[in-house]
């Protein structure tokens, strides 16, 4: 090991930091807060002479939704990890009025995220139950119009809209068109839980 390479593994970690914290949009007293660290901390950290715990790193790998080696290994990598091509397939998760491929599951920090390809077909209606204790549903329609969210609480989207609604409870999805309405829906379940 060379003399310089504790210093490459600071500036690295510094760079990856900030840029993870800016690209969320978060100062440094909003990641420090929601990390439980001290602001100083984060600000040693993101000039490069920091020397953080595990924990500190932990911490911080949780509140930016990336996995500690993503973290610290700054930009060397690959900028995209993961690539779905159209038509690609994926799990068949139909229901009665709603045609469904989940594309992909994957663990960010603590959460699980799938990411689901579905067609809701008009004039059709189904409830879903729920998926566990803080599980949300992210909802994009791409054509077509949707009905979704919690019981008692459904909103109609159409075109270019989006809806996030809490899914550990009994949800609809359903379509009030003449056409089956395309949507693509996130689900996430924090720390796995009630995945499926």
């Amino acid at each position: 090991m060379t003399a310089g390479t504790p210093g490459r593994r600071a500036q690295a970690l510094a760079g990856s930091v900030r840029r993870l914290r800016e690209g969320r949009g978060l100062s440094l007293q909003q990641l420090a807060d929601r990390a439980g660290i001290a602001k100083t901390t984060l600000f040693k950290i993101e000039s490069g002479r920091g020397n953080p715990t595990l924990d500190t790193l932990l911490a911080l790998a949780d509140c930016l939704a990336v996995g500690v080696a993503e973290l610290i290994g700054g930009d060397d990598g690959e900028p995209v990890v993961d690539v779905v091509r159209a038509g690609s397939g994926g799990v068949d998760i139909s229901g009665t009025a709603v045609g469904a491929v989940l594309l992909r599951s994957m663990m960010i920090g603590s959460t699980l995220v799938e990411v689901v390809e579905a067609a809701i077909h008009p004039g059709l209606f189904e409830t879903a139950v729920s998926h566990g204790a803080g599980a949300r549903e992210h909802v994009f329609v791409r054509s077509g119009r949707a009905v979704v969210g919690p019981v008692g609480h459904e909103v109609e989207l159409g075109p270019g809209d989006y809806a996030t609604y809490a899914s550990d409870r009994p949800h609809h999805w359903g379509n009030t068109g003449t056409k089956d309405a395309q949507i693509w829906v996130v689900h996430t379940f924090p720390r796995g839980d009630g995945a499926g």
